[in-house]
């Protein structure tokens, strides 16, 4: 999750608003635009990441204020994902 705050002190202002403006051509995945939680769209296959990823997906996240002009930042949230393999013997 990501969090930022606005200490406008009209409230209309002080509402923020998130979203993914990099790093995710796959859409794989999602912000909720309201609270910042970051969520995948559906399951991670190593396997089909493109190339020269190396598993990495690295994300530049929006935080924007609703005052016109907007106030804004962006973070980068790095994922990383690990092959799991399961080794099942038969007795």
């Amino acid at each position: 999750m990501v969090q930022a705050t606005d200490d406008d002190v009209l409230p209309e202002y002080s509402t923020t608003v998130y979203r993914i403006v990099d790093g995710d051509p796959q859409g794989s995945f999602s912000v909720n635009s309201t609270t910042g939680l970051l969520s995948v769209t559906g399951p991670l296959d190593y396997e089909t990441i493109p190339r020269g990823w190396n598993a990495t997906y690295t994300l530049t996240l929006m935080a924007e204020d609703r005052q016109r002009p907007s106030l804004y930042d962006t973070t980068t949230v790095t994922i990383h994902l690990t092959v799991i393999t399961t080794i099942s013997a038969a007795l």
